[in-house]
């Protein structure tokens, strides 16, 4: 389907704020059919109410303009970018914890930001679908299955994919699920849970007004969530920045990089250096896995 702008406007994020740094994390394997990051701008295509919506953000008179296209939807352009993009979330605090390390690398990331999904549904599909497995696979996953299943999307002579609704994987059975590359036990888990959502038993967006620790008992209930999933999904959903899936190796090798000399971080270690940022561990974590990142790319 074709979009119309349905609405406008402007955003003044809580500074400091890195626009261009902190949406670079969705063009690190090309441009995405559903989030992307493309000549200056972010793009989120999802769906609302059962109808596809393109939000793009860019910068504008020295702040930033959100755009919503469609077809019909009330929602507000602003209201949806500032969680996306997390822009009323204040540094300060963070910044002033800073030990040596991260003082050095904030030299770099002054300003970044963490992004988060529109819905825990399309954070818990997500975090699923990179279970054990390398980030660029699990893309590879995820980009099949938003072309496969979501509605596509043409603006300015691109073409988007909304993140699929519930409704619509719940009507699909595990081979279909597998014929995108997911293995037998993921395609149970995620068909089981859209069928849970789209019949109305499963409510995961209720998890937002829930405390971190009640919000991750709760995911830990449901099957295909372990704590690795559970915490994933309170920081890419929630937004909670005090979490940290400590066992990632991701994680482990970052802290490794810049605490150890290379060495790669115990569990422990890993505990025992971001524990030190208290309630923004989770965000010092992001910003050692972010550094590293950029240090892999000067490297290549």
């Amino acid at each position: 389907m074709k979009t119309d702008l349905l609405s406008e406007e402007m955003l003044e994020p809580v500074t400091p704020y890195n626009f261009e740094l902190s949406c670079s994390i969705f063009s690190r394997f090309g441009r995405g059919p559903h989030t992307s990051f493309s000549g200056g701008a972010f793009y989120k295509c999802f769906e609302e109410a059962g109808n596809p919506l393109l939000l793009t953000v860019f910068p504008s008179d020295g702040r930033l303009k959100a755009r919503l296209f469609g077809s019909d939807s009330k929602a507000k352009p602003n209201l949806i970018a500032s969680w996306l993009l997390s822009l009323n979330l204040d540094l300060h605090p963070f910044y002033e914890r800073a030990d040596g390390v991260m003082s050095r690398l904030m030299k770099t990331l002054h300003g970044l930001k963490p992004p988060r999904t529109r819905t825990v549904y399309e954070a818990l599909v997500i975090a699923i679908t990179e279970q054990q497995i390398g980030l660029r696979i699990a893309q590879t996953f995820q980009n099949r299955l938003m072309e496969r299943y979501g509605t596509k999307v043409q603006h300015d002579g691109e073409t988007f994919f909304t993140f699929p609704a519930p409704e619509r994987l719940s009507a699909l059975d595990q081979h279909d699920l597998r014929g995108v590359g997911l293995s037998k036990n993921k395609s149970r888990f995620i068909a089981d849970i859209s069928k849970e959502v789209a019949a109305g038993t499963l409510n995961l967006e209720s998890l937002k007004s829930m405390s971190t620790e009640k919000a991750r008992e709760a995911l830990l209930s449901i099957r295909g969530a372990g704590q690795w999933t559970a915490d994933h999904v309170l920081i890419r959903g929630l937004g909670r920045i005090d979490m940290v899936p400590y066992d990632d190796l991701g994680i482990r090798d970052a802290v490794g990089i810049f605490y150890k000399a290379g060495a790669r971080a115990t569990s422990e270690e890993a505990k025992l250096f971001l524990s030190r940022f208290g309630s923004y561990a989770g965000l010092a974590a992001y910003y050692l896995i972010f550094a590293r990142f950029l240090h892999a790319k000067e490297l290549k």
